[in-house]
């Protein structure tokens, strides 16, 4: 499959070189989940990267995880960005998607990248409190967070804590507006809202008071994924392989330009990827000044200790109820 689809870049590129099949441009319809490795994405659409290249972005905005899955396997979409949890439930649902690259991104000193979560007063105080109280823990359903929780419920004696302990969202942004409001008292969530909602200011003048009972930085969090749907890559190769080269392209950029330039410049960008809807103007000075801007890592492909890991948890959950091997769903003969 792989040489087949080089092959098809190989194809492709010989006839624009040639004057010959030059096509109508193709509009890439793609949706990212509200996490900090998707920015390289949305900046370069917003920096026009993809536009110099050719190739026209279609960012879709939706917050929910199943929304977004059955967007890409009914043909609504053509790519995703995603967890492997999530990309191995498409392509059983589908066989229809396949993984491109692997997305990755290292907190700076002191920062997250994802954080279990309580507010002092209304959660849990520490770990003791945690696993001594009934509280639930909300965390995103048949996800990678679920996987790492599930990792640090067994670490810390509790390898059943699924069975009671959880209460599932199928929607981050949704998750994070409810641990906001304080109607939940533990969460799982991904940066920037730990930092966001730590530091909301209340009606009463005072900050929340948010305490991260673990970062989870003793587990190997597996990184996002890229997939698109077969058909398009098979249709348009070339497209692929220019997605792929502006998001490593846009991956250096952000390196290089400066945190305040990125938050203050990009507003709208970040906005618009992790607060859909949200008014500009009523987002508080200090909520951006706590947001850390991570170390983006350049694509590449995705380890297969990582994805033998994912699927044997998935298994053990009896969310994969058939085998997969590393090779059916993955392809990266497309990456720079």
């Amino acid at each position: 499959m792989t040489r087949v689809r080089r092959a098809a870049v190989l194809c492709v590129l010989l006839a624009v070189g040639s004057g010959l099949g030059a096509a109508a441009a193709t509009t890439l319809r793609m949706s990212l989940p509200p996490v900090l490795e998707a920015l390289p994405i949305v900046f370069a659409e917003a920096w026009g990267m993809f536009d110099d290249q050719g190739l026209s972005v279609d960012l879709v905005g939706i917050s929910d995880n199943q929304e977004r899955s059955t967007a890409l396997i009914t043909s609504n979409l053509d790519g995703v960005m995603s967890d492997v949890t999530s990309a191995v439930l498409d392509y059983l649902t589908s066989r229809s998607v396949v993984v491109v690259a692997s997305a990755a991104s290292t907190p700076q000193t002191g920062a997250l990248r994802l954080g279990l979560v309580s507010h002092a007063g209304f959660g849990p105080a520490d770990i003791d409190g945690l696993l001594a109280t009934s509280q639930k823990v909300s965390v995103t359903y048949r996800t990678d967070e679920e996987y790492l929780l599930d990792q640090f419920s067994a670490a810390n004696g509790s390898p059943q804590a699924w069975l009671s302990r959880y209460a599932y969202f199928g929607d981050t942004l949704q998750l994070a507006v409810w641990f906001g409001a304080k109607t939940l008292p533990v969460a799982v969530l991904p940066e920037p809202y730990c930092s966001y909602i730590a530091a909301l200011v209340q009606p009463s003048g005072a900050p929340m008071q948010v305490i991260v009972l673990s970062d989870f930085s003793e587990f190997a969090a597996p990184p996002r994924v890229i997939l698109f749907r077969e058909e398009f890559v098979d249709r348009h190769p070339g497209d692929v392989a220019t997605f792929l080269r502006v998001y490593d392209a846009a991956v250096e950029r952000m390196n290089a330009t400066p945190r305040d330039e990125i938050i203050n410049v990009g507003i709208d960008v970040v906005i618009g990827l992790f607060f859909q809807g949200a008014d500009k103007t009523l987002i508080q000075q200090q909520t951006l000044d706590a947001m850390s801007i991570p170390r983006f890592e350049r694509p590449v492909p995705l380890s297969e200790e990582v994805f033998d890991s994912v699927t044997e948890w998935m298994a053990h959950k009896g969310y994969l109820n058939e085998p997969l091997t590393f090779g059916q769903f993955t392809d990266f003969g497309f990456l720079p």
